[in-house]
């Protein structure tokens, strides 16, 4: 923060800044009262220049109004919402401990396994949270259908105390809220959405029960279930790619327990379960014999494996505190700057649950396998099961960051049966030749065929006006070939930029560009689905983090097919962060 910039927001001094995120930004800070008394609370705020913004006013409003209904020992508290000279804040319990975020990444790269009573523990503890949250009734009796949509490692906390704390209801949805998720939205993190969130469509409390699914695989693999290195990879993953069976990285899971993470991220929400509170159950019961560890149990568990880190983090309060303190005594100079905490591991203060530092995904396990052993998994996770029924014996070779491995079993005909082996493993690799052959002739031979006849115009939104092409300035890809078996020329009119302030001349370059790279895809989408109607007009909207918060058509809907194939293109693109909210529409014309 720079010098001169205020240090109190309402009767709360700001001490040090914690985090920053694509909206707001949070601080530690004090609240002194009579006597010498003093308490800390967590202050967040709209980032200044966002801060006359009318909707990300209206979500702080939303979240304050949302949470300050919760009195819940595992949800973090909200106590006030605040206003000084325009600036909005809320001001939350301050909590000491870590999230579930920094302790997987821990221990995944110690390879050391979390007990099942610590998950259990924890994940019961979550549960009662989003039970709680999901029953939230307004004073009149009124169901208030509150979905977190965002439960990632990130946002579930655990204190020093053993008490895990789920944060961060800023993307909640409610019920008729005015500022409810529009449809055809998307709000959340990718690697933790319900195919039907991700497909924007009607949600209820069953995407934060998948969530808790994922959590629970998280837990008990240390691997990234969905997390990919694009988000389109990622998209991929959740809508369709077979699931992993979990006993592969934890062979020594009850069945029970592996049983209840199938059924959590089953892809149809009927058959999920129907509530927090019957995942709970579910998960103790899964657990067998085993008891799930109490608060005291977790805390030492916490304080044990972070006893560091917590360490670290405490004398970098008790700095902040002694450095504001030291610049009110008369004759100081003060402090210049705001001061900074944070987790080592994260010196930029914005955290991630995409960031997979030390905490692998289960893809990467693929590419350690030999490849008929790679054949052999893809052949088993085809079946209709979602798991595959049994971990093969070969998973033992994997260099995985789970526990121990589970070893092959060794049949007393094993030896009379070695002599099979190899020819077996060089009839796969044939077969796998043959495979990629006939992908590389099926490629060639859609190149060849027929494509749909279509121009692709680009051009802001903002301005209400669809710029006309000039010879001079517009960009063109022509491809070799004419007639109807010409692929599509891309046709771009020129750059329409908004105020330097907003966005700037670069911003529509790059926006461009990115949209430029989605035409293969699309010429798919009309080859599929055949051609839209004349006029058809494409408005994605992207936010600030350089993801598509929705996709709409202009006529609405000009044929499901077609529509659902561009969503899932242009939801699945990442896209340059602009400085603002931009509005980029594609004109799909055909000949």
């Amino acid at each position: 923060m720079p010098t001169g910039a205020p240090t109190r927001l309402g009767r709360y001094e700001l001490l040090a800044r914690l985090a920053t995120g694509g909206m707001g930004e949070i601080f530690l800070a004090r609240l002194e009262g009579a006597q010498g008394f003093e308490k800390l609370y967590v202050v967040k705020r709209i980032l200044p220049h966002l801060a006359d913004d009318a909707r990300f006013r209206q979500m702080l409003v939303e979240e304050a109004r949302v949470t300050s209904k919760m009195a819940h020992a595992n949800i973090c508290q909200v106590y006030e919402l605040g206003d000084q000279a325009g600036q909005l804040y809320i001001v939350m319990e301050y909590l000491e401990g870590i999230t579930l975020l920094p302790l997987l990444r821990k221990l995944s790269k110690e390879q050391r396994p979390l007990d099942f009573e610590f998950i259990g523990g924890v994940i019961s503890q979550v549960c009662d949270a989003l039970h709680y949250a999901h029953e939230l009734r307004e004073r009149n009796g009124d169901f208030l259908g509150v979905v977190h949509r965002d439960v990632t490692p990130s946002n579930v906390f655990v204190t020093e105390s053993g008490v895990a704390k789920v944060l961060d209801f800023g993307i909640a949805k409610v019920k008729d809220a005015a500022v409810n998720t529009q449809t055809g939205t998307v709000k959340g993190k990718y690697a933790y959405m319900a195919p039907e969130q991700l497909r924007g469509g009607a949600i209820d409390r069953r995407v934060d029960i998948f969530a808790l699914g994922i959590l629970l695989y998280e837990m008990t693999a240390l691997r990234r279930l969905f997390q990919r290195k694009t988000d389109y990879l990622t998209f991929r993953a959740v809508m369709e790619q077979p699931l992993p069976d979990v006993r592969r990285y934890r062979p020594d899971i009850p069945t029970g327990l592996a049983d209840v993470i199938q059924r959590a991220l089953d892809r149809e929400p009927d058959k999920r379960f129907d509530s927090a509170r019957m995942f709970r159950e579910a998960v103790l019961d899964g657990l067998g014999n085993r008891r799930p560890w109490g608060q005291s149990d977790i805390g030492e568990f916490v304080a044990g494996h972070f006893n560091d880190e917590l360490g670290r983090r405490s004398k970098q309060v008790a700095s902040a505190i002694h450095r504001t303190d030291v610049s009110l005594v008369p004759g100081s100079l003060g402090r210049s700057t705001m001061p900074l905490i944070a987790h080592d591991e994260e010196p930029e203060v914005s955290i991630s649950d995409e960031d997979d530092d030390e905490f692998p995904s289960v893809e990467e396990t693929m590419d350690e396998m030999p490849a008929a052993i790679r054949i052999e998994h893809r052949r088993a996770e085809t079946q209709p099961a979602a798991f595959v029924e049994h971990t093969p014996p070969p998973f033992a070779v994997e260099s995985s960051t789970s526990g121990a491995s589970l070893q092959p079993l060794t049949p007393p005909v094993a030896a009379a049966r070695r002599s099979m082996v190899w020819p077996l493993v060089a009839f796969a690799m044939v077969l796998v030749a043959g495979g990629a052959l006939f992908l590389v002739w099926s490629q060639l031979r859609n190149q060849q065929a027929p494509q749909a006849p279509i121009v692709i115009q680009q051009y802001s939104a903002n301005t209400g006006e669809e710029p006309t092409p000039s010879s001079g300035s517009a960009a063109a890809v022509e491809p070799a070939g004419s007639g109807s078996s010409a692929i599509p020329t891309i046709k771009r009119p020129p750059s329409n930029p908004l105020p330097q302030h907003l966005t700037g001349d670069a911003y529509t370059r790059a926006i461009n560009a990115a949209v430029d790279k989605l035409k293969p895809r699309l010429v798919d989408c009309v080859a599929k689905s055949g051609l839209p109607p004349v006029g058809t007009i494409v408005s994605i909207v992207v936010t600030t983090e350089g993801r598509a918060r929705s996709v709409t058509f202009k006529p609405k809907d000009p044929d499901q097919p077609f529509a659902t194939c561009v969503q899932q293109v242009m939801m699945a693109a990442a896209y340059p962060r602009p400085s603002i909210e931009w509005v980029q529409d594609v004109s799909l014309r055909s000949h």
